[in-house]
């Protein structure tokens, strides 16, 4: 069942052919070089053999005495045991001694002997006293026979001795060591098919059953997940080694290599070390960057229970910041928008019930002295202020003063042309919208109470003051106004205001400075103009 699992996978059956096709491959090579090898070699050590043991019969007296004919019958004898042993020694076909008449002396062939043959192959060793070797099939058939002249005591050629090797001889032995290679060589195909199913099933558990094109597909995805996130994302090994790092990443960071392969603690020096984050849920906190501020989530990465390393997330704290202040922003709109709403629905019903009662003069003045108040801070706003952000801020703020029935103001002698546009509207929602909140909100139970605006932008710097008559602000409090999380209202979800104006205000250069009394309080925002060229 697991050969038939395993067979059942595209990726399974490529690796067992390529492997299965590789050692056949192999093993064949090796045993075509191996026989071509050894049946040279073969022919080589019988040339060799044959030509030695050629000489040594030629050179041995029985042999010398025989051929010349000085031999009694056991003498004889002595030749043809002789020559049996020596062929049995080096494994010859055949020992052939010949006289200078072309007799046969001695022969492994038995009726041969007495028998004359011409020289055909060893004229060169009878006429010209030659040793030499060579294939020649004039003895049984094709060998490789070498032939030496056999001397009498006066030094005169008498005859010939030839040893010999049948060449079919020869392929024999290679055959029979090609077979006992062959059993070898299936018991290693064998062996490789075996390491070929374990191999596959290994992959398989390794890539969780996926196919190639799976992977690839799984990888081509994965790739455009993380360069559609906005977040930056790292992952790294047990030892820190950073793995992965998104283009969102590289952004955030300030960096334009990957960095894969380096560690962790060459961009988070400060950050716990892998092991520390066992937590199965995510951690979070903030680390800084040069001069960035990250919000940084870490998540531990685990196969099998066995944790393999982390994965890390981050985001830049002022693009969160901004997104804050934007919705803040509209937030801000839509309470104006409902105060301004609120009001005159308000203003609508008085006029309505005077109206019903006939009181039309009363409801033409009360209409008439409504006209000319707005008539008058819109001309101031419209003559004193260019910017149509501040404008609609300012706007939006004499609603919400008049729903909380505080006297709003902008001072005349304020001047402001257009803002230039790395201002940005969310940093001037943020500033003076936290700035006359505050500041409405601090004399809302005061009948008497009034809020002022100043906007200035002659000079180096761009200014801006809100002031109101109310209690002011109690000396103890003055340093921690602008730490977030602090309020004199004991309700939660406050004292983020100030804290967010002082963070807009220095991201644009400026600063804050606060005047309080028992006659009010002030609050001055300067913005440097040569911010612009940096940003």
């Amino acid at each position: 069942m697991e050969v038939m699992s395993v067979l059942r996978s595209k990726l399974q059956k490529k690796i067992l052919l390529i492997v299965t096709s590789l050692i056949i491959f192999i093993m064949s090579l090796m045993l075509a070089v191996f026989v071509v090898t050894d049946y040279l070699n073969l022919f080589e050590r019988s040339y060799t053999i044959s030509l030695q043991t050629a000489k040594m019969l030629s050179y041995m007296d029985t042999v010398q005495k025989g051929v010349a004919g000085e031999t009694d019958a056991e003498e004889a004898g002595d030749l043809e045991a002789l020559i049996d042993h020596y062929q049995s020694q080096v494994d010859a076909t055949f020992i052939v001694i010949h006289d200078k008449n072309g007799r046969i002396l001695a022969s492994p062939e038995g009726h041969r002997v007495g028998s004359v043959e011409a020289y055909d192959n060893g004229f060169k060793a009878i006429v010209f006293g030659a040793n030499y070797s060579m294939v020649s099939a004039e003895i049984i058939g094709p060998s490789v026979v070498s032939k030496a002249p056999i001397y009498s005591e006066d030094k005169q050629i008498v005859g010939v001795v030839t040893v010999g090797y049948l060449i079919s001889d020869l392929r024999e032995i290679v055959y029979h060591r090609v077979e006992k290679l062959l059993y070898i060589s299936i018991f290693i195909l064998a062996l490789g098919i075996l390491l070929s199913f374990w191999l596959a099933h290994s992959i398989r558990k390794d890539t969780l059953g996926m196919e190639p094109e799976q992977i690839a597909e799984f990888y081509m995805e994965r790739k455009a997940i993380l360069a559609s996130i906005d977040e930056g994302i790292i992952a790294v090994n047990r030892v820190g080694t950073m793995t992965l790092i998104n283009t969102a990443a590289r952004h955030i960071l300030g960096i334009s290599s990957s960095r894969k392969g380096d560690s962790i603690d060459t961009i988070f020096p400060n950050l716990p070390n892998v092991e520390a984050f066992q937590n199965p849920h995510a951690q979070a906190f903030e680390l800084t960057h040069e001069d960035k501020r990250l919000v940084v989530s870490a998540m531990p990465l685990r196969l099998n229970g066995e944790q393999k390393g982390a994965v890390i997330t981050f985001r830049d704290k002022t693009e969160m910041a901004e997104i804050v202040n934007t919705l803040y922003e509209v937030r801000k709109y839509s309470d104006d928008l409902r105060a301004q709403t609120h009001e005159f629905t308000n203003k609508l019903y008085l006029i309505s019930g005077l109206m019903q009662l006939g009181k039309y003069d009363e409801a033409i003045r009360t209409i008439q002295t409504d006209i000319d108040v707005s008539d008058e801070t819109n001309q101031i706003i419209f003559d004193s202020i260019k910017d149509a952000h501040v404008q609609a801020i300012l706007f939006g703020k004499v609603g919400k003063a008049s729903e909380l029935k505080v006297a709003f103001d902008v001072d005349e002698n304020s001047s402001l042309e257009s803002l230039p546009e790395w201002f940005g509207t969310g940093a001037l929602t943020v500033i003076l919208g936290n700035l006359i909140d505050n500041a409405l909100e601090a004399i809302a139970n005061d009948p008497l109470g009034k809020v002022s605006f100043f906007a200035l932008d002659l000079g180096e710097d761009y200014i801006f003051e809100v002031s109101d008559n109310g209690s002011g602000i109690e000396d103890k409090h003055l340093d921690t106004i602008f730490e977030q999380g602090f309020s004199t209202k004991r309700v939660n979800g406050r004292g983020f205001g100030l804290a967010n104006v002082e963070r807009a205000v220095h991201a644009l250069g400026g600063y804050v400075q606060v005047t309080s009394g028992s006659l009010g309080t002030v609050f001055s925002v300067y913005i440097p103009k040569g911010k612009g060229e940096n940003v």
